[in-house]
């Protein structure tokens, strides 16, 4: 007799289940139907395909690619993940996951549901994947199962319902302008402020170990020039004096650069060039010449400059103004908003995407999750009525920065619209994760202090959240969100007991 699952010992092999599978139907191994179905799910689940060696393989490639091409590479890779969830289960379990019976599917669902369980979406999500799957190998999909369909309906009563209090926070108009004005008072960098006034030290001839000499005393400073003492460590070399003249154009102007860092750092540490944090605090120890060597040669490879005058004119034009990463922040988190974009496609954005126009903006959006087929759809985003919110005003700067950084060329090629950022200011080629883009906007709100439970999907829902504050059409609503059906669109309207309350207007 054989053993039950249960009574196997835990670390013992346990032996492939084999439930019946009606309908299943199996190509011959080593045919055309099955290598296509096998590349489709190495495709599906991987991304990639096998590199071909001859035109049959290469024409079953480019058909697998194309199958998995038929959703948007965010919802495949969250069907990867799924599946591979799954796909570890039945090891455990001693179940094949492929070519599952309805049987399988349901114990595995069941497993997951408890007071600690996963919840009603992310089952259903489980079981969307399992079925993908199974049409890429050519499977019939267990939830086509009518039992299955019973299943599913009768599992909402084991699910935890969930917490309203877990729910992704919509921002609204109001948190919005917020967070903008909290990104409008971050002031420069105070580590980008003492690189310019360096480089101005540089530019005037100055030594990396004349600078790491240099302190306050040595340094005399009016409206029109500033005269520098520099002293030699040398005997056979006397001390010497240096002199920069101030400038008509403020970004390149050493005195000015000079005179924003002694503003900001103030003169109780003695030395002009010293270690300074993010915050403006500074070490009281004088640096040693290959520190200083070190910072400039960081400094310019992050700007992707060199160390000749005009590059380093350039780099002085960079630094000490706004933040490239609040740049890129507020018109990442406007455009987000004003576009009622999802995730995957506000950060698939290139620049050639973007046309400016008299009113404001047209982003074409070339493939998004209710456009499988790649039509694409203009968006247009009006310019804003107040400054702080402006989205388009918001992009030109991010723009104008990426543009000075990276060079014209970058934009005119189609480069990623909103990329990574360094902490010494390099800005990236390679567009922001989903992962980041939550993790960026959580990251602003706590630093403005307003409270929620804040994700990527806050933009999105927050924008047809204040629609419907404003009394709007659910139609003019999906119009805008470009919704398929307004049953999917309701889901994202909070649950607002103030919204269209009768007793509000009974004057009580």
């Amino acid at each position: 007799m054989t053993p039950t699952y249960a009574q196997w010992p835990p670390n013992a092999q346990k032996p492939r289940s084999t439930l019946p599978r009606p309908g299943g139907d199996r190509a011959e191994p080593g045919s055309l139907a099955s290598r296509i179905r096998e590349a489709r799910v190495r495709a599906f689940l991987t991304g990639e395909t096998d590199e071909a060696q001859t035109e049959l393989e290469a024409l079953i490639s480019k058909t697998a690619k194309l199958f998995s091409e038929s959703i948007s590479e965010e919802t495949r890779k969250d069907y990867a993940r799924r599946w591979r969830r799954f796909e570890s289960w039945c090891e455990q379990k001693g179940f094949d996951p492929l070519d599952s019976p309805p049987e399988v599917v349901m114990i595995f669902l069941a497993d997951h549901v408890g007071p600690e369980g996963s919840s009603l979406s992310t089952l259903r999500g489980y079981m969307a994947a399992i079925n993908r799957i199974h049409v890429e190998a050519g499977l019939q999909p267990p939830g086509d199962d009518p039992a299955m369909t019973l299943f599913l309906r009768s599992m909402r009563k084991g699910v935890k319902p969930r917490d309203p209090q877990d729910e992704i926070s919509a921002l609204k108009i109001g948190p919005l302008r917020e967070v903008c004005r909290y990104l409008d008072s971050i002031g420069p960098d105070p580590v980008e402020v003492r690189d310019r006034a360096l480089f101005a030290l540089h530019r005037a001839g100055l030594g990396d170990g004349e600078v790491v000499r240099l302190v306050w005393d040595d340094v005399r400073l009016t409206p029109k020039y500033a005269s520098i003492y520099v002293r030699s460590l040398r005997s056979e070399r006397s001390d010497r004096r240096a002199r920069i003249d101030a400038l008509e154009d403020p970004d390149i102007c050493g005195v000015r650069a000079l005179r924003a860092w002694r503003d900001l750092a103030g003169t109780t540490v003695p030395w002009v060039v010293t270690m300074t944090d993010k915050n403006g605090g500074r070490e009281d120890r004088e640096w040693e010449s290959r520190d200083v060597f070190r910072i400039r040669k960081a400094r310019l490879n992050s700007l992707g400059k060199a160390g000749d005058k005009a590059e380093l004119d350039q780099a002085m034009r960079l630094l000490g103004s706004s933040r490239p990463d609040v740049l890129r922040d507020k018109a990442l988190i406007l455009l987000g908003f004003a576009g009622a974009f999802r995730r995957p496609d506000v950060l698939g954005f290139r620049w050639t995407d973007v046309t400016l126009v008299e009113s404001g903006m047209v982003l074409r959006l070339r493939k998004s999750k209710t456009d499988r087929v790649g039509e694409g759809v203009d968006v247009g985003i009006p310019k804003g009525a107040a400054a702080i919110t402006d989205p388009v005003a918001a992009l030109i700067a991010w723009r104008d920065r990426m543009e000075r950084q990276l060079g014209p060329d970058y934009l005119a090629e189609g480069g990623h619209i909103f990329t990574k950022v360094g902490r010494a200011g390099r800005i990236g080629t390679l567009p922001l994760t989903t992962t980041a883009l939550s993790v960026m906007i959580r990251a602003r709100m706590a630093e403005a202090g307003i409270e929620g439970r804040w994700s990527g999907r806050s933009l999105r829902r927050g924008f047809i959240s204040t629609a419907a504050d404003l009394g709007m059409r659910l139609e003019d609503i999906a119009k805008g969100s470009r919704h398929a059906t307004l049953d999917s669109l309701i889901l994202y309207i909070s649950s607002d007991p103030w919204r269209d309350n009768p007793a509000t207007q009974m004057g009580l």
